[in-house]
């Protein structure tokens, strides 16, 4: 079996020391990698292990840890991999970012008020500190969750939902849809509100919207491997 695992978020770069990036740590990507490499003994032959520039990555003989810094890193890994080898399982777990930056400009340029004679230096690897009204200019990124089954319609997909602050049965339907759209096997559905340092609900939801509850990280790794092994025999 070889499976791929994203963990961790994305990053946008701004300028060569800026970026936009989220909140993901990565650790519950890095529970499946583990999971994975320890339970599922010789069923397993390797791991692709796409893993966000500040999140961890499983060390293990038979994993291959790819460094992904923004949207469109991840989705020429993804096509990478998908379409040179058979890819049993892609268990989808790095939170992507849903923008990318088109360009960096400032307020009294978009106005046309600048002033001819002390135009802001947008140039060079590192825009100045000394602009007071920079606009960051944001596009709509690619859903990368979209393209993986039909690179792939074999492969066991395992998509991810985070909400915050929702009804359960809101939580349920939100994930069930992701699932319904992007041809999903399975969704973990959590909420923000329901994960701490020492705590991680999670609901694994199946195509018929049933779903398995897990109260931390180890449980819903220890579920997902489970799941996904069954699924791929």
């Amino acid at each position: 079996m070889k499976i791929i695992i994203t963990a961790g978020g994305t990053s946008e770069r701004i300028d060569d020391v800026r970026t936009i990036t989220n909140s993901s740590t990565g650790r519950l990507g890095y529970a499946i990698g583990e999971a994975f490499a320890k339970k599922s003994g010789d069923e397993l032959e390797r791991i692709y292990y796409l893993h966000g520039t500040r999140a961890a990555y499983v060390e293990d003989e038979k994993v291959i840890p790819v460094a992904i810094e923004g949207v469109m890193d991840l989705q020429e890994e993804l096509v990478r991999i998908l379409t040179e080898e058979k890819i049993d399982a892609v268990i989808h777990a790095m939170a992507v970012s849903d923008y990318r930056v088109s360009e960096v400009t400032t307020l009294d340029r978009i106005r046309g008020t600048e002033d001819p004679d002390n135009k802001a230096d947008l140039t060079g690897n590192k825009i100045s500190s000394d602009i007071d009204d920079l606009v960051i200019h944001m596009t709509r990124a690619p859903k990368v969750i979209n393209s993986i089954k039909k690179l792939s319609p074999e492969t066991v997909l395992v998509g991810f939902k985070l909400l915050s602050g929702v009804p359960h049965e809101e939580l349920i339907d939100v994930g069930y849809n992701l699932m319904k759209k992007n041809d999903c096997d399975f969704v973990l559905a959590n909420d923000l509100r329901e994960i701490g340092r020492d705590f991680h609900k999670g609901y694994l939801i199946h195509k018929d919207k049933t779903y398995d509850i897990m109260e931390n990280n180890e449980q819903i790794a220890d579920m997902i491997v489970r799941r996904v092994i069954e699924a791929c025999r």
